[in-house]
């Protein structure tokens, strides 16, 4: 299933990131300087992923990690 999954990222918007040394760095990052928009280790490498992907709007249902996401220059949806 897994397999299936990867191999139909090909030719799709989406794209996989790979969770890195660096990119737990960035979320550690985040959970240090966003003081204002306090957010969970899950959701600081959530918005770490979107961010290292350069993505320019991600989906987020929590509100502490949509108030992350703007504050870090990323678009949320739903609005």
């Amino acid at each position: 299933m897994h397999r299936t999954i990867v191999e139909s990222l090909d030719g799709s918007p989406y794209q996989r990131v790979e969770l890195t040394r660096e990119l737990h760095r960035r979320a550690e990052h985040l959970l240090l300087t966003l003081t204002k928009t306090p957010l969970r280790a899950a959701d600081a490498l959530h918005l770490a992923l979107a961010f290292s992907a350069r993505a320019p709007s991600m989906a987020a249902f929590d509100v502490r990690l949509a108030a992350a996401a703007r504050a870090v220059g990323i678009a949320v949806y739903p609005g």
